[in-house]
């Protein structure tokens, strides 16, 4: 075998797409998305840069699947929450405050994942997640059904949407009413997002937010719930 051979081998041998995306997502919690390229992938794991191109059609398409990872402690805070809610209400804001949380502490993370993403197609977007948690099946950590189907919905509003149907399977909300809070609450989010990726706000701030998001959400559930089920507020539970 030549050496030109021998180095080839050598670089291809072993590697997973799994494994550029573990490295990516090491950068970027080190040092940041900036600092994340395919050259620097490529040296850190110790292969070519041509061998990351049978796996990513391009960095963002990388940068997409390492930043996937940051979902793991919003999946965890869902499940610790499902513990404490009982009230369909709860579940549905408690939903949103574990967004909340995530996403303006992670707000570049979200921003690409949410709104800023390149792959261009739902299609694509859909293909993405359902091959990452292939990939990474222990972080789906889940056992709530609509937790899971939500997260594995590719549209932003249609996520908030499984969350409402909980609500309406609970004779809690009309179908009707459940249209005009998904609408509504989405479109509150990401004015606060827009607002908190664009100010970078202290943590201080974030936590005003956060609360302030939350306690707006309140008011949009006690104006079109048709049964609270005893519901008075997700702060005041």
């Amino acid at each position: 075998m030549t050496e030109a051979a021998e180095q080839k081998k050598k670089y291809f041998k072993g590697l997973s797409k799994r494994e550029y995306i573990i490295k990516a997502s090491e950068i970027i919690a080190h040092e940041g998305i900036a600092a994340v390229s395919v050259r620097r992938v490529a040296k850190a794991i110790g292969c070519t840069s041509a061998n990351l191109y049978r796996y990513f059609d391009n960095l963002d398409q990388l940068l997409y699947f390492a930043e996937l990872r940051t979902l793991k402690d919003y999946i965890a805070s869902l499940n610790e929450m499902q513990q404490r809610q009982k009230n369909c209400w709860g579940i549905y804001v408690g939903v949103w405050d574990c967004y909340c949380k995530e996403a303006f502490s992670n707000p570049e993370a979200y921003n690409l994942l949410f709104f800023n993403n390149k792959l261009e197609s739902v299609k694509k977007i859909k293909s993405a997640w359902e091959e990452y948690y292939q990939m990474f099946p222990e972080e789906l950590s889940t056992d709530n059904h609509c937790f899971r189907l939500m997260l594995q919905a590719t549209e932003f509003m249609k996520r908030d949407y499984e969350i409402c149907k909980i609500c309406i399977d609970d004779g809690a909300l009309t179908v009707e009413n459940a249209v005009i809070l998904n609408r509504m609450v989405c479109m509150l989010y990401k004015g606060y997002f827009k607002t908190v990726y664009d100010e970078r706000p202290s943590v201080q701030d974030i936590q005003r937010y956060i609360r302030n998001c939350i306690d707006d959400i309140d008011r949009m559930v006690f104006a079109l719930a048709s049964d609270l089920k005893g519901y008075t507020g997700y702060y005041n539970g």
